[in-house]
């Protein structure tokens, strides 16, 4: 597994707190199958369903009962069966093999979804209430989980209509979003969220959006909160995958064209336009990109390809691009060196890939 970027926190997990510029080794084992960032931290599974974290622990959110940081990989506590993680700003949350969702770190919202507003829990809990869920993703203070049979719940802070129940109060217990019930996709940005939805008869998938807008990152034309999701137009029938950052969002077609919308001031829609805020998306890649998957970090991108490369755009003060620099490079480029890639994740200035053979680079 490799990581790059801002290390302030040691969120690179090779045990140091250097910044590093082009992609280099975590020494978490060559067994991860999935991995997700955070504000400054990190969360791993590996092949036997364990779960691994690194980096800010200033509220639990390495889930091994301390707030120590830690710039090595720690095994968070008690956790096994584990398929998926998902890391909030400081908090995170793992899906069980049953069906189960588990929380630890901050709380001040009810982002742990345990039915308490505790400022934080440094040892996993289970989330009430939740089963049969498929996805999990996590927002800056709030989460979502996806049910198998199409329905989406929300939890924690409900500012700016976050929670997508039509109001704006916090929950410390997962609710029902509004109006969705054939979910297939979901994804969390920091103050706004992503789903498609699809009737099952056809291959037209729509995408929904829901919460802040201040950037347009609602891609409905505005740049007014909605506490209720709202259709997205403007985008391909057939959609393969969603996308949420800070402020904007991303979305990939099935033909492996990129879509995206919200803010620009750092480049972070892959395209040159005048405007820092798109309200409606913008054709950004054309299709037969070869793009399988995208994540959309704090003010950054990354793109897997299906021959196994990474494609990045965006801010890059930090080296978060991979390129041996830490200047603009204006557009989608290759990550230095890195190939046999599985699983990608974007986080504040920070970034992670999955790979399937041995990574020396930057060691």
């Amino acid at each position: 597994m490799a990581s790059w970027g801002l290390n302030a926190y040691g969120e690179l997990g090779d045990g140091t707190t250097a910044d590093r510029s082009q992609p280099g080794d975590i020494r978490v084992g060559n067994d991860v199958v999935k991995v997700a960032a955070g504000l400054a931290h990190a969360l791993a599974v590996r092949s036997d369903g364990t779960v691994w974290a690194w980096g800010l622990n200033g509220h639990g959110e390495l889930g091994d009962g301390s707030m120590t940081d830690r710039s090595a990989p720690v095994q968070v506590a008690g956790l096994t069966g584990i398929t998926q993680v998902a890391a909030g700003q400081e908090f995170g949350l793992a899906l069980r093999s049953d069906g189960t969702v588990w929380a630890w770190g901050k709380n001040s919202h009810g982002q742990l979804g345990r039915n308490t507003f505790t400022n934080h829990e440094a040892t996993p809990g289970r989330v009430a209430v939740l089963n049969r869920v498929t996805q999990i993703s996590a927002g800056s203070d709030f989460a979502l989980a996806l049910r198998s049979d199409g329905i989406v719940f929300a939890w924690g802070r409900g500012g700016q209509g976050r929670l997508g129940n039509g109001g704006t109060a916090d929950s410390a217990v997962p609710v029902k979003i509004a109006g969705l019930s054939r979910v297939t996709g979901i994804a969390t940005g920091g103050d706004a969220s992503l789903a498609t939805e699809n009737d099952g008869l056809s291959a037209v998938t729509s995408v929904w959006a829901w919460g802040a807008n201040y950037y347009g990152q609602l891609g409905d034309g505005t740049t007014a909160s909605r506490a209720t999701p709202e259709r997205v137009t403007g985008l391909p029938a057939a959609v393969a995958g969603i996308s949420a950052g800070y402020g904007f969002a991303a979305v990939l077609g099935a033909d492996g064209s990129v879509w995206d919308w919200g803010t620009n001031e750092f480049g972070q829609l892959g395209v040159a336009l005048e405007s820092p805020v798109v309200t409606r998306p913008v054709h950004a890649i054309a299709a037969g990109s070869g793009i399988t998957h995208l994540s959309a970090g704090y003010s950054h991108v990354l793109a897997l390809k299906s021959d196994g490369t990474v494609l990045a755009w965006g801010d890059n003060e930090s080296g978060q691009l991979g390129r041996g620099i830490t200047t603009p490079t204006g557009g989608p480029a290759p990550v230095t060196a890195l190939t046999s890639v599985m699983q990608v994740s974007a986080g504040w200035q920070s970034s992670y890939a999955v790979h399937t053979v041995p990574f020396l680079v930057g060691l």
